[in-house]
């Protein structure tokens, strides 16, 4: 009876051990593949060349951010206790596999009723940056430190879609909104718009 009770003990050791390397190779499957698209209007009116450049090259000093151009702001989201850095569009950094990804369709937060559009990675893993947002509920804090000034967003709307290699952003586009889009599972999308409620 003890052999057959070590005997079951090893099975289930084994299957644990399986199971839980599939889980890991599934998840960094899911990064490698992992390529946001957006669908959204992109208005290049909102700003001039001039201005877009001045702004990057800036970084926020009450922060005691590094003063390297590869460092564009700060995103903050307090409930689930995140702080991290965004990297401008063209640096290496700005990689889903790396850090939060600043989408090239992304608006800064000074432009009106521009849209600030933010992937990462869900999951256990160094780079699951968001694999706490599916704890966010309307009406809390997403902060965005830019240009020596605080955007404070407010959730306002949380939904999810088929994961299909683009995602529609369902917003007022009139607000300043910050969107954030991360993985649920192998085949639905998390979106979560925050409109601009505070700025200082």
């Amino acid at each position: 009876m003890l052999k057959y009770v070590k005997n079951v003990g090893l099975i289930l050791v084994i299957l644990g051990h399986y199971y839980f390397c599939s889980y890991v190779l599934e998840e960094v499957h899911e990064m490698k593949n992992y390529e946001p698209k957006i669908e959204i209007s992109y208005n290049t009116n909102n700003t001039d060349d001039k201005n877009i450049k001045e702004e990057k090259q800036t970084v926020s000093n009450t922060l005691k951010v590094n003063t390297s151009n590869d460092y564009l702001a700060v995103i903050e989201i307090p409930k689930i206790s995140l702080r991290r850095y965004l990297y401008d569009v063209n640096s290496k950094q700005n990689d889903v596999d790396k850090n939060i990804e600043v989408l090239k369709k992304s608006d800064m937060p000074s432009v009106k009723g521009g849209n600030l559009i933010l992937a990462g990675h869900n999951g256990n893993t160094s780079v699951g940056h968001f694999k706490n947002l599916h704890k966010l509920v309307i009406n809390d804090e997403i902060i965005i430190y830019y240009n020596n000034i605080k955007y404070v967003y407010k959730v306002s709307k949380i939904y999810d879609v088929l994961k299909t290699g683009t995602v529609a952003i369902k917003r007022d586009k009139s607000q300043n909104t910050v969107t954030l889009i991360t993985c649920l599972g192998n085949d639905r999308q998390l979106v979560v718009i925050g409109y601009l409620s505070l700025r200082f």
